[in-house]
C-alpha cells in the first residue's frame, strides 16, 4: 500500500507509461513508482498500469490513457478530510474504488469531457469512444452519471453512454470493452479484473486501405496504403502511390479496436503535392478477403457505431457523431445495404439516410445520395474490415439545406 505521503504507487506499469507534474514536468513510472495529488498518468500505445491507491482502492489503465489526480487527500481513516476527485481526459479504466468511495460518497468523483461520474458502488469502468463520447459499465453497486442535461442511475450489470455534454446519459445494452491491464511476470498477484484477452493496438506496415475525407476533399477510398502508427495509435502518415498524406501539426485524435480498425482526425495534414487538408477524418484498417465475404452465405447482419471522429464542418465548428448504423444484406453473390447517420453541429441535429439497391458483394462500396429528408445531402465511401467483416469503415461529408458541409468518419462493429 502507498505510505501516507504518495497518493498512489503502481502496482505494475507495462509499455510507455509516464508522469506529468502540474507544471507539465515528465518522468518515466515504472512498477513501485508513487504518484502525488495533482498529477497526470499517461499511458501509450502498448503501455499498461495498475494503480493502488492509499486508501486501498485500485485502477487500471488501459492503453492511450490519460489519467489525472485532481485532489486525492486520505489521512488513514475516514476523518471527513479525505477527498478522491479524478479526471479522466482520454482513453479507458477500470477501478474498484477504496474507503474515501465507500465511506463519503460527496467526496469522490471522476469527472470527463462530457459527465462526471459520482460513486454508489465499488467497480465501474470508463471509456472514450470519441473525445466528445463516453461509455460507462458497472460491476458492483451503482453509480450515477451527470451532465448539465441530467442524471442517470447506472445499477450493477447495466451499462450507459453519454453523447456531448448537452445530451442526458442514456443507459444502453452495449457494455465498454476494457481489456486487464497486464502485470509483470515477476508480480504473483492475481491480475486486476482477470480473464479478458489481451488489447492489440494498430501495426504500421503495408497492406491497408484507407477511407477518408477532409475540408478540401469528399469521401474517398485509398488502396495499398503503407500506414505508420505512433505509440498513441494515431495514424502519422499514410502512403499509397502516388499519394500520400501526412500529419503536419495541430491537433489530432485517434483511436482503434482490436488492432484491426482505427480511425481518427487531424486538425492539420498535406498532400504529396503540398495541398494542405485540413481536418482530416480517416479510418484505416484491412480489407476483408472476398472469399470470406462470399463465405458468409445469405443473412443480413446490423453494424452499430463503436467510435468515430468529431465532425466537423468547412468553417471549423465540431460537432458530435450521434448515430452510425448500417445494415448489410447479402445474398448469393450480392449485397444490399443500407446507412444511418446522425450528427449535430452547432446545436442542430440531422440524419442523413440511403438505401443501396442489390449489387455485386465488393470490400468497398459508396453511397452517393445520402438524404435527410429536407434538401440535405451527402455522400459517404466506406469498407469491410476484419476476419468475416467483423468492422465497417466509413468517412462522409453531408450537407444540410442551406448549412455548410460536414465531414468525418465512424467505425461500426457487429
Amino acid at each position: 500500500m502507498a505510505s501516507a505521503a504518495s497518493a498512489a504507487r503502481l502496482d505494475f506499469a507495462t509499455g510507455e507509461v509516464r508522469a506529468l507534474s502540474p507544471a507539465g514536468l515528465a518522468r518515466q513510472l515504472a512498477k513501485g513508482s508513487e504518484l502525488q495529488s495533482g498529477e497526470t498518468v499517461q499511458t501509450g500505445r502498448d503501455g499498461r498500469a495498475q494503480l493502488r491507491f492509499s486508501d486501498g482502492g485500485m485502477l487500471s489503465l488501459q492503453p492511450g490513457s490519460e489519467f489525472r489526480l485532481d485532489d486525492y487527500q486520505f489521512s488513514g481513516q475516514a476523518d471527513g478530510s479525505e477527498a478522491g476527485f479524478f479526471s479522466l481526459l482520454k482513453g479507458g479504466l477500470r477501478t474498484i474504488t477504496g474507503l474515501i468511495g465507500r465511506s463519503n460518497r460527496d467526496r469522490y468523483k471522476v469527472t470527463t469531457s462530457v459527465a462526471t461520474i459520482g460513486i454508489r458502488g465499488t467497480e465501474y469502468t470508463i471509456s472514450y469512444l470519441d473525445p466528445e463520447t463516453i461509455a460507462v459499465a458497472t460491476g458492483e453497486g451503482r453509480i450515477e452519471v451527470c451532465n448539465k442535461a441530467g442524471c442517470v442511475l447506472v445499477s450493477s450489470g447495466e451499462a450507459a453512454v453519454v453523447r456531448g455534454s448537452e445530451e442526458a446519459p442514456k443507459l444502453t445494452d452495449s457494455r465498454p470493452r476494457l481489456d486487464p491491464a497486464q502485470p509483470v511476470t515477476d508480480d504473483l498477484r492475481p491480475p486486476f479484473a482477470a480473464g479478458e484477452t489481451q488489447l492489440q493496438t494498430m501495426a504500421s506496415g503495408p497492406g491497408y486501405t484507407m477511407v477518408h475525407a477532409s475540408n478540401v476533399a469528399g469521401p474517398a477510398t485509398q488502396a495499398g496504403v503503407t500506414a505508420q502508427f505512433n505509440n498513441f495509435d494515431l495514424l502519422t502518415r499514410a502512403d499509397s502511390a502516388p499519394h500520400s498524406f501526412a500529419l503536419t501539426g495541430g491537433t489530432a485524435q485517434a483511436s482503434s479496436r482490436d488492432g484491426v480498425i482505427g480511425w481518427g482526425r487531424w486538425s492539420n495534414g498535406v498532400r504529396e503535392d503540398g495541398t494542405a487538408i485540413p481536418n482530416f477524418h480517416y479510418v484505416v484498417g484491412k480489407l476483408t478477403p472476398m472469399s470470406e465475404l462470399t463465405g458468409l452465405g445469405a443473412g443480413t447482419y446490423t453494424y452499430s457505431l463503436i467510435g468515430g471522429s468529431t465532425p466537423v464542418n468547412t468553417q471549423g465548428v465540431a460537432g458530435s457523431l450521434n448515430t452510425a448504423t448500417m445494415q448489410a444484406n447479402f445474398g448469393a453473390g450480392t449485397m444490399a445495404l443500407t446507412l444511418n447517420l446522425g450528427v449535430t453541429v452547432a446545436g442542430n441535429s440531422y440524419t442523413f439516410t440511403q438505401a443501396l439497391a442489390p449489387m455485386t458483394t465488393s470490400q468497398t462500396f459508396a453511397f452517393a445520395a445520402l438524404d435527410d429528408g429536407a434538401l440535405g445531402t451527402g455522400s459517404a465511401s466506406g469498407m469491410f474490415v476484419g476476419t468475416n467483416a467483423q468492422y465497417v469503415g466509413v468517412s462522409y461529408s453531408v450537407t444540410p439545406f442551406n448549412e455548410d458541409a460536414i465531414k468525418g468518419s465512424a467505425a461500426l462493429g457487429r
